[in-house]
């Protein structure tokens, strides 16, 4: 058996003008993460990242890590359709166009503009991001790709990665809680609402694991923060 072990990303910088940056919390979390894994003589044969920065430096602090003490790291390979889904942007860019849709949108919407605490806003953000995601997922229209359409881009890329490193090869995936929501709904067979909602508990910088092999994918470790103290995990 091989196996994969996806990454969600270390925090990103919520709020901030571009959210597609590590925050220093985010930085701190890869790097301990990387010294967890050599601590622990964790060791991979490929490197697969998302096109986001905030991918892309996850991965690389924890490669930093590896090569400091002296240790093999491979090159890590963008791979495009490891790519978060877009309804972030269509929350964030788009709303007014969603407050047409309903009255619920309009509500969540308005309760998220009148917070001013960044607790309040961040726990406003994540109720009106969780309806937008649903809506989405259920097949309701916006200018973003369909659940469906993100569902099979991600499947080609787990597709592609587990044919090509097969034979008891590792490898170590970093990308966002979209791709690894559809990668558990693969393991378990789930309905898509199923895996859209368990993906809302992912941690930040968590490890969430698959072994496969010719026609098998099977979910073995979700959600894991052996690396992080409970003062250092974060959603968002």
């Amino acid at each position: 058996m091989s196996e994969l072990i996806l990454v969600r990303h270390g925090q990103a910088s919520f709020f901030e003008d571009n959210y597609d940056q590590l925050s220093e919390c985010g930085r701190e979390q890869s790097f301990q993460l990387g010294q967890h894994w050599i601590a622990e003589q964790e060791s991979f044969d490929a490197v697969f990242v998302g096109p986001r920065v905030r991918h892309r430096d996850t991965a690389a602090i924890v490669g930093d890590c590896y090569r400091k003490a002296g240790l093999d790291w491979p090159t890590a390979t963008i791979q495009p359709e490891l790519d978060e889904h877009h309804v972030d942007q269509l929350v964030s860019q788009q709303a007014d166009s969603l407050a047409n849709q309903s009255a619920e949108l309009t509500e969540l919407l308005e309760a998220f503009a009148l917070a001013t605490e960044r607790q309040q806003r961040q726990r406003n953000f994540q109720r009106l991001f969780e309806a937008v995601a649903s809506r989405w997922m259920q097949g309701e229209s916006f200018d973003i790709e369909s659940w469906h359409e993100f569902q099979a881009r991600v499947n080609r890329a787990i597709d592609e990665i587990t044919a090509s490193h097969q034979g008891g090869r590792r490898v170590a995936v970093f990308t966002s809680v979209g791709p690894i929501s559809i990668a558990i709904q693969r393991a378990l067979k789930c309905q898509s609402d199923v895996a859209l909602n368990t993906g809302w508990r992912l941690w930040n910088c968590s490890l969430t694991n698959f072994v496969y092999s010719t026609g098998r994918f099977t979910l073995d470790r979700f959600n894991a923060l052996p690396h992080l103290p409970k003062q250092d995990r974060t959603y968002r």
